[in-house]
Parts: C-alpha cells; structure tokens; sequence
C-alpha cells in the first residue's frame, strides 16, 4: 500500500501521480488525500483519493501526515523521500530519491514532495492519462475555426509569480521572452494562430494587441488543458501546468521553456532536472 498526501494544483498533482503509478507494484493500492483536480480532469483508475477541501478533513489529513512522519521515522513503516539539494536558504529537489525499509515494509509512506522531472517516472504511464471526453469535446469545439492552423499556446502565468521568489529572485518572466519567441513562430512557421492561457487575460489582450491571429482563452482550467493537449507547438511559463500541457500535445512540435526554469535568472535550475529532453531551453 502506498500513502501519500498531495499539495499543488493539476501540474503538480500530475508529477506525483505519475511518480505513485511509476513505483506502484502490480495490485497495489495507491491511497492519496488531494488529486482533486486530476480527479476532475482525467479518467484515472486504480487511484484511492479523499477529498481534503473541505477545513475538518484538513485538519483530520494534517494528523494523519504526523503520524505517517512519525511512523516512517520510526522505520514502523516504509518511507520515499525525494533527495535535496541546498542553496543558501532554499531548498530544492534532485531527480533523485531514497527508500527507507520499515517493519511493516507492505505499508509506504511517499513524503510530500514534487517530483518534477522525467527522470521520476515511467513514459509508459501517461498513455493511461485520459482527459475526460466533455473537456476535449468542447475544446475541439473552440479551436474548429483554425483546425488547419499552426497552433502555439502561450502560457503566460502572472498572479503568484508577480511576488515569488526563487534564491531571492523574481520568477515573472519578462516579457520579450514571449515576444521573441512568437516573432520566431511568425519568421519560421506558416498559418500560425496563438492560443493565450493566462491568470490576466486584460494585460495580455494589452501588451499583445499587435497580434490578430489570436485566441485570448477565458475558460475552465481544464479547458485550457485540452486546448494545451491540442496545440502543435508551445511557449511555456516556469510552471507545471503547461508542462504537462506540452508534454501531453497529440501532435508537439517546437516548445520553448526558460532555462534553469524557476531558477532562470540565478542560473541555477530549480528543480534539477525539471525541463524535458523535447523543450527548447532559452536563456533569459
């Protein structure tokens, strides 16, 4: 039995699971408190998920996570731990981790932790990755208009990352790294049609009112995930949700990622190993 207790929404929830589902053993049980939004996303199976939106069960999941820790500390039970690195006060993960034998070795406690690379898990499971029907359904719905089009989707994530920092460095992209970017789609591939997925649709329809063949996006998240899935090519922002946006792609072609991603402008990557063999690293 495996154990596990998620944080973050569907980018990070789908690192973890991918993780579980790579070291889950055949008729083992994957029990989890927090992949709602893969739950609501995706056709997923042989995956136990309790639901801790609500505050009690919170509070209850908080304890439980104690006890685990404890337990696993005890070597009661098995625990997997992500390795880390440490960069004055930061810490961050490697693509590596560690497993500790416990008495009761059937039970494993997986520590909290994001496993963002592909080092953490095997290809093979994302073929088991199913968005629901009604989410392709009406993205395809959408983009019907420009079905022969060479679609770009341009991840632009604002919001949280306007105050968060990375080794004491902003990780708001600056903007001509998006510029460039589609002026080299614009250069170099033909019948292109942007796709915009943001947390400030009013900026974007702003700072790239130049374009007209765009698509400024103003739908569900998982919406903007099979529109993602649908693309041909990328332009990715430093976060897991357009990762798998690309990684998930029917058709991918050309994507752009920032190098050392969140850690772009320290030059350090954070994490290690987060960017895919398939990404175009651009250095900001």
């Amino acid at each position: 039995m495996i154990l596990f207790i998620a944080e973050g929404r569907l980018g990070n929830q789908l690192f973890q699971y991918m993780f579980l589902k790579s070291i889950q053993k055949p008729n083992e049980k994957i029990i989890v408190a927090g992949f709602n939004d893969i739950i609501d996303t995706f056709e997923v199976s042989r995956i136990i998920n309790i639901d801790k939106t609500n505050k009690w069960r919170r509070r209850i999941v908080k304890t439980v996570r104690l006890l685990l820790s404890i337990l696993s500390q005890l070597r009661i039970i098995s625990s997997i731990g992500v390795i880390c690195q440490y960069n004055e006060n930061y810490r961050f993960e490697t693509p590596k981790y560690s497993k500790k034998n416990g008495l009761l070795y059937k039970i494993t406690f997986v520590k909290t932790s994001y496993f963002q690379s592909e080092l953490f898990f095997k290809k093979i499971h994302a073929t088991d990755l199913s968005i629901k029907n009604n989410f392709l359904k009406d993205a395809k719905i959408i983009l019907n208009p420009v079905i022969d089009k060479h679609k770009i989707f341009v991840h632009i994530r604002r919001g949280d990352y306007k105050h968060h920092k990375v080794f004491g460095k902003n990780t708001l992209l600056p903007l001509d790294y998006f510029h460039n970017q589609i002026k080299w789609f614009l250069k170099n591939k033909k019948d292109t049609w942007f796709i915009f997925l943001s947390d400030d649709s009013d900026f974007i329809e702003k700072e790239f009112s130049y374009l007209s063949n765009k698509l400024i996006s103003k739908n569900t998240f998982q919406i903007d995930f099979a529109l993602m899935t649908l693309s041909n090519s990328a332009i990715l922002s430093p976060s897991s949700y357009s990762w798998w946006g690309s990684y998930l792609m029917i058709k991918r072609d050309v994507v752009f990622a920032p190098k050392y991603w969140l850690g772009f402008e320290s030059k350090i990557d954070y994490h290690q190993g987060t960017l895919a063999k398939f990404m175009t690293k651009i250095e900001i």
